[in-house]
């Protein structure tokens, strides 16, 4: 199965090199994307944009960098894939390299698409697997509480290379905040405001533009409902619940990562699509 079928074609987002990083991220914010492909004649490959090397590289410096433009940030030397390799294969590659993405050229390395784990779960069939949740899901779950800045969650997702922080109070899940949560905001009018009174955007209550009441799952369920709540809501992400108590996280990574690393599980891609199970214990 080829690339091609699942990939998406056109990219969203091909952004030049000398585009400001403010105006970046409200590209970025407005297709609802947390990559963009780097070209400055809209055909061969300069480099690959992300939101979280945007975050690194506004905490190295200072706000003021929005205004110049993104080349200091961007990665020159992405892993690139070919519209003839085949999906297994660039699975291996993300996770060898610990990836969500890569972009896709043609047999003249022209731009093409892009690849990403979300493409890829889409097609994730929700017939039961006979594996639980518990057995993929991450943990311990890093959370923050209901007094967090938003520069508490931004310094918490970058160290643990992470991008969806629960908010809980006294142990009970109260919201989640995403990376696509803070691009948004920083698209916003709002923070460009705050940016031009000299104060700083980041010191803002986190709740304040995360997700309340976030979809949640049991750890001992089947794998298949996890895949159908999570492709019905259209969101990347579960949080694992035991007794009220939030434990961990599920996302589409844990899925290509470690389901193939199971003990008796056959992952399976064809036409129809991903087909996961355990044939024996």
């Amino acid at each position: 199965m080829y690339v091609t079928l699942i990939a998406r074609h056109p990219p969203a987002l091909i952004l030049p090199m000398n585009i400001r990083i403010i105006d970046a991220i409200k590209l970025l914010s407005e297709r609802n994307v947390r990559h963009a492909i780097i070209s400055n004649d809209g055909i061969k490959i300069n480099g690959l944009l992300s939101v979280k090397d945007i975050l690194r590289y506004i905490r190295k410096k200072s706000f003021n960098i929005l205004w110049e433009t993104i080349e200091p940030i961007v990665n020159k030397k992405p892993i690139i894939g070919k519209i003839t390799d085949e999906i297994p294969n660039l699975i291996k590659i993300m996770a060898k390299y610990d990836i969500g993405v890569i972009p896709i050229v043609d047999e003249e390395m022209k731009i093409w698409g892009l690849f990403s784990e979300r493409h890829l779960f889409k097609l994730f069939s929700d017939v039961q697997t006979f594996i639980r949740v518990s057995e993929i899901m991450s943990k311990p779950l890093i959370t923050t509480d209901i007094k967090s800045t938003i520069d508490d969650v931004v310094e918490l997702m970058l160290d643990n290379d992470i991008r969806r922080i629960p908010i809980v109070s006294k142990n009970k899940l109260i919201g989640i905040i995403t990376i696509k949560d803070i691009i948004r905001f920083m698209a916003s009018n709002y923070f460009e405001n705050i940016i031009n009174k000299e104060l700083n955007p980041f010191e803002i209550n986190a709740l304040k533009i995360a997700s309340l009441n976030p979809k949640t799952i049991s750890p001992e369920v089947d794998l298949s409902e996890a895949v159908k709540i999570m492709n019905s809501n259209n969101i990347g992400s579960l949080i694992v619940v035991h007794n009220d108590k939030p434990i961990g996280i599920i996302t589409e990574r844990d899925f290509i990562l470690k389901i193939p690393k199971l003990n008796g599980v056959e992952f399976i891609i064809d036409k129809k699509g991903v087909i996961i199970g355990r044939l024996y214990f």
